[in-house]
């Protein structure tokens, strides 16, 4: 059964078995790809596809487990898993506390996504190739 209201908008989505789902009303304040080495280490990849939305704003079913690191940036950020398949689903900030950062995989449609700009590529790996019309930080 599908605990969601089909006309509150289109991002939507959750991790591989289910169990987490988020509903996020309005569109996001930004999305990028970041390459700081803690979001290679929870992704697998190069860089971390995300996108960046208001906590207020968003309706969260299930519960995630949390893992606390410190970035780049020298703030505390958490990464929130799913228990049951450890999918990474979103990571918050002690730099950004309102926002929420959402992985771009996890989104029901994930051809929504569309990255603005690079973040922390000072750690970006050589293999790991984005765009490079979008802008650096």
């Amino acid at each position: 059964m599908d605990i969601f209201n089909p006309d509150s908008g289109r991002w939507r989505g959750g991790c591989a078995c289910g169990e987490v789902r988020y509903d996020i009303r309005g569109e996001p304040l930004m999305s990028l790809h970041c390459q700081c080495r803690q979001c290679q280490r929870v992704t697998g990849a190069g860089h971390a596809s995300q996108f960046g939305v208001r906590s207020d704003a968003v309706d969260m079913h299930g519960t995630l487990t949390l893992y606390e690191m410190t970035a780049d940036s020298g703030h505390r950020v958490s990464s929130g898993f799913c228990p049951r398949c450890g999918s990474p689903v979103l990571k918050k900030s002690a730099g950004h506390p309102t926002l929420l950062f959402f992985h771009a995989a996890t989104l029901d449609d994930p051809a929504l996504f569309s990255p603005q700009r690079v973040v922390w590529s000072a750690s970006k790996q050589p293999w790991d190739h984005v765009d490079p019309a979008l802008p650096i930080d």
